[in-house]
């Protein structure tokens, strides 16, 4: 399982930055600590609809028929909830508060909104600047790029059960100048405990996910929390 979450991050990071060379993860800057008068926006990215991912050589035919035998089990993925991914923001800003630092959520954001920034690495794909105008300093951003199952096949034939699957990337930018403080890509891969195949609830594997949403959840939290602590 660790390898295939190495590899699931690989991936995760090859899709987020297309052809260019990857931007590999930034620690956590200690300014974030110590400027106690700047303000902290945290928000996610508007987030995707759980979907099942059918991976593997697959023909266009072969795609068509997995397809529609994962019907049944896309019916159900698609039932899943990202609620508690929701909440993360304001999760963390009241303990950003309850430590002294000044935090506000911001609504959830679409990157169709902020322009490409056509930026070097250690620097923001969009630009986030004009955030500046809500009053805000830094950025923690949240975004989710793939959440659900997924599965691989070679032709019409199955190479693994469907595993769950959360990835995304969780970022502090520097709204100045878009600069990049904090950049740590997230994947949590997790199989069901049990049979997976139980239709048309899929209990196993649903809980599956939801364990791994909160494990993602806690990744997202677990930097912030290290640190805040050790900066009192």
């Amino acid at each position: 399982m660790k390898l295939i979450r190495l590899i699931f991050l690989f991936l995760a990071t090859a899709w987020l930055t297309g052809c260019a060379s990857p931007q590999l993860p930034i620690a956590l800057e200690d300014t974030m600590w110590s400027e106690r008068d700047k303000t902290i926006g945290v928000a996610v990215v508007e987030l995707p609809k759980p979907s099942v991912q059918l991976t593997g050589n697959q023909g266009l035919l072969d795609l068509a028929i997995n397809t529609g035998l994962a019907s049944g089990l896309r019916s159900k993925v698609e039932t899943w909830e990202l609620a508690s991914m929701e909440s993360v923001p304001q999760h963390l800003v009241d303990e950003l508060n309850a430590r002294g630092y000044k935090a506000k959520t911001l609504p959830p954001l679409k990157l169709a909104d902020f322009k490409e920034s056509g930026a070097k690495l250690g620097y923001a794909k969009h630009d986030f600047t004009p955030l500046r105008q809500q009053q805000v300093d830094k950025l923690i951003l949240i975004t989710l790029y793939v959440a659900g199952t997924q599965r691989s096949y070679y032709s019409v034939i199955p190479t693994s059960d469907p595993l769950t699957q959360v990835g995304g990337m969780t970022q502090v930018i520097d709204l100045t100048d878009n600069r990049l403080a904090f950049y740590e890509p997230f994947a949590t891969v997790r199989a069901a405990d049990g049979e997976w195949d139980e239709g048309p609830e899929y209990p196993n594997l649903t809980n599956a996910f939801y364990q791994a949403l909160d494990e993602s959840e806690q990744n997202i939290l677990a930097p912030f929390r290290a640190q805040m602590l050790t900066a009192q």
